[in-house]
């Protein structure tokens, strides 16, 4: 234990004594105070113990208590400090004091002793998540310091049977951590490969069994990394608590897909201890520098990551990286009926950000490349069809190193081996479950229940989808013949696809239809819609009906139940026929579509990297740098949040954009000569604090103070150009008297020349009438102006 005291404390233990009459007496006085809740009165008493004999550990407890229900926290924290001087090996000291220091705003000693805790006390388990929270605030500063210098002298204790296991993780962390970011280097014998898997540990955080992008990511990335001897290839994430890139470790990676795929069950410890060291790594990391020129690709989504384009921006402007999204589908553009709001409004700010730099695009269908080509042609932009790879997901997704369940496991669910026909799919809207039970009421009206296979559907809950709940709820014979399942393993999966008699599938939109991919590997024929791309997953082998018709569905599934020399001649046509790709074709294809991209340098066709010219910006016009509320797209249509061109800022919401530390910066440029341009901008203060704000181009600024929940037009004045240049704006907090530093919202900008009174009135007049959005920047074409 002496290395742990001089890791703390640097002095030794002090021994118990005995205890006369009159401490006794003195230790009840102080405990009847107390719980009377006289904190006074008890802090005199334990203070007249401790004058007769200061090594009582659980008196200086019990004094620095005291101290804290006082609101003497400084004071409080020196009395667990001296508890812990008396008895390093008492884990109670070392907790109290680390939650006072927290309170103080003392970071490191606050790191430290939670630390010491969790080394003393496996059974610390409020004391681990009060560490990680600390560690990612501090790093969500940047303030690296503090968690470096608190947890740097773990190498110099001796592992412990009592340590959590959060300790056993910050052990390893130290042991390599000696290697700095930079260390991925810019000399690269090939293009490296940075996968971004944002996606993928989002889903983590929330759910364990992988659905159809999981997988398409796990399997690829597994495959990718298998095969990866001549080339650099990296994981990064995004995580809700840090705007930055982070290293993912990769065996960390590993351990996690493989307890992914075991089980559904996410209060697993082993899953919980995985997840918890993938976060400390993601914690303690410092920002991940790409390699030069590498290529970002994105297998998963990032829709919902609402400053991500921001940091795209940045490597693309410090790294000389090229950004390669994987696009599934353009569901919430296409079919916005099945989404939520909130989703569509998110998933256009995507689009937006995707079009402006995005420099190659991966597709899962040709279908979907078809959609990509018409959403950027709506909103006004080209993308080519040579920069779209389409990367077909007809990949073998069975596991073959999984044990498979005995079919009497079927009996759990109450279903028999080729009696039942499964659906697999998120339980929402879009994905036709109203179509399918309607068809399979029909079919037990038709033909009786005896006669009609169960309907066995798989799948975690999405939106929208409680009228397909009402009508089980609402129709007893056909609850009595579905049966709803979920969270099951890939073992469960697996047992449901040999055992069923075919698959269906009605969704009305797909990027690709991976459970038509999943029934085909397992020889049984699915049943499904013609929609967009179904018909690439299913090929030649799958028995179609028209999207949405409930009759087609009804002939074709009395076709499959009834006619078994149709239903075989088909199973025997699939095992003849069908070959799924594998993974590593897959993972190959991907490398080798990324290497054409690059290839196309060799012939004078590689383009410059997207999105790095400075964007224009319109006089006469409001820029809003507020988040998207649109549900629709239009030509012409953009986002102002590209005119951000610093870190310093966080994500636009509906308040405006807020700055972020000291001074975020505006950057634009003006294509025309101009005598002189004024620049108003919108302000709005934290609700809470007053804000000192600077806005500053060159010589010109303006100061002032925001007063709590205040919003305020502003402006400064640019100078005259004659002919088209840049103009970069800084908008600064400017930190208080007390050391504060509250900062605030920039909800957009308007342009106008010198002495233009027309554009100047027009600004005044949308506001007055509250329609700001009139004079957008990239407004709706059919929504006119004021005065048109």
């Amino acid at each position: 234990m002496s290395n742990l005291t001089d890791f703390l404390l640097g002095k030794s233990s002090s021994s118990w004594s005995g205890l006369p009459p009159s401490v006794k007496s003195a230790i009840q006085s102080g405990d009847g105070a107390r719980d009377q809740r006289d904190w006074v009165t008890a802090e005199m008493h334990y203070m007249d113990v401790l004058a007769e004999d200061e090594t009582l550990t659980g008196i200086w407890v019990q004094l620095g208590h005291m101290r804290k229900e006082q609101g003497r926290l400084k004071e409080a924290a020196d009395a667990y400090e001296t508890a812990i001087k008396t008895q390093p090996d008492d884990v109670d000291g070392y907790q109290h004091v680390a939650h006072v220091y927290k309170l103080l705003g003392k970071q490191g000693p606050a790191i430290r002793n939670f630390t010491a805790a969790l080394y003393l006390s496996k059974k610390a388990a409020h004391e681990e998540h009060e560490l990680l929270s600390l560690l990612r605030d501090t790093a969500a500063k940047k303030e690296y310091g503090h968690a470096e210098k608190a947890i740097a002298n773990l190498a110099t204790l001796p592992p412990s049977d009592e340590e959590a296991g959060v300790i056993t993780t910050l052990r390893e962390i130290v042991a390599c951590s000696s290697e700095p970011e930079e260390a991925v280097g810019d000399a690269q014998a090939q293009t490296a490969i940075v996968f971004d898997i944002s996606d993928l540990i989002s889903f983590w955080n929330n759910a364990r069994l992988p659905t159809g992008i999981q997988r398409v990511q796990i399997e690829a990335i597994t495959a990718e990394l298998e095969k990866a001897a001549d080339r650099s290839v990296h994981l990064c994430c995004f995580t809700s608590s840090r705007d930055d890139w982070l290293r993912v470790p990769l065996d960390i990676f590993a351990r996690l897909v493989k307890l992914a795929t075991i089980d559904g069950k996410t209060d697993d410890p082993l899953w919980q201890r995985a997840l918890s060291d993938l976060h400390l790594h993601l914690v303690l990391s410092r920002p991940f520098v790409f390699p030069r020129g590498a290529m970002l690709v994105n297998l998963g989504t990032s829709w919902w990551i609402q400053n991500y384009f921001l940091y795209v921006r940045h490597a693309k402007e410090t790294r000389g990286i090229r950004y390669v999204p994987f696009v599934h589908d353009m569901i919430p553009i296409m079919t916005p009926e099945h989404c939520t709001r909130a989703l569509t409004q998110d998933f256009i700010s995507w689009v937006l950000g995707v079009f402006d730099y995005a420099d190659y695009f991966l597709a899962n269908s040709k279908a979907t490349r078809t959609d990509l080509i018409k959403v950027a042609a709506q909103l006004g932009r080209e993308v080519r069809e040579q920069d779209v790879a389409v990367i077909p997901l007809n990949c073998d997704f069975r596991k073959p190193d999984i044990e498979e369940l005995e079919e009497d496991a079927l009996e759990d669910w109450q279903i028999e081996e080729g009696n039942f026909v499964l659906f697999v799919s998120t339980i929402e809207s879009r994905k036709g479950h109203m179509l399918a039970f309607e068809a399979w009421s029909r079919l037990i009206a038709q033909h009786g229940a005896d006669a009609i296979p169960k309907f066995v559907c798989v799948g975690n809950r999405g939106w929208l989808n409680d009228m397909i709940y009402d009508r089980l709820e609402t129709d007893e014979a056909l609850s009595d013949h579905v049966v709803m399942l979920s969270g099951l393993s890939d073992a469960e999966l697996a047992l449901l696809y040999r055992s069923c008699s075919f698959t269906v599938y009605p969704s009305t939109y797909e990027g690709w239809g991976l459970p038509v991919t999943e029934s085909l590997c397992y020889g049984k024929v699915p049943l499904a819609s013609d929609a967009a791309s179904i018909p690439e997953a299913g090929e030649d082998f799958a028995s179609y009906f028209t999207s949405g018709s409930v009759e087609e569905l009804v002939i074709q599934a009395e076709r499959l139940i009834f006619d078994e020399g149709h239903r075989a001649s088909m199973e025997d046509r699939i095992a003849k026929g069908y070959a799924p790709r594998k993974w590593s074709d897959v993972a190959g294809q991907i490398a080798q579509e990324l290497e054409t991209f690059l290839d196309a340098g060799k012939t004078g066709e590689q383009k410059a990297l997207v999105g790095l010219e400075t964007p224009a910006a319109h006089l006469g016009s409001w820029h809003s740098i507020t988040r998207n509320t649109s549900t629709r797209i239009w030509p012409g249509m953009s986002s102002a949040e590209k005119y951000r061109s610093n870190l310093d800022w966080f994500w636009p919401e509906d308040r405006g954009c807020r700055v972020r530390n000291e001074s975020g910066a505006l950057r634009f440029r003006i294509d025309q000569a101009h005598d002189g341009l004024r620049m108003l901008l919108w302000l709005r203060s934290d609700e809470n604090n007053q804000c000192d704000y600077m806005i500053s181009c060159e010589d010109e600024r303006d100061e002032g103070v925001l007063s709590p929940n205040e919003s305020r037009w502003v402006w400064i004045d640019l100078p005259a150009s004659k002919s088209p240049r840049e103009y970069e704006i800084s908008c600064t907090a400017l930190t208080q008297p007390d050391g504060g530093l509250p900062t605030y919202f920039v909800r957009g900008f308007f342009l106008h020349r010198h002495g233009e009174q027309s554009d100047f009135r027009a600004l005044t007049d949308a506001l007055a009438l509250n329609r700001l959005d009139t004079l957008d920047a990239f407004k709706d074409p059919s929504n006119g102006g004021l005065y048109a």
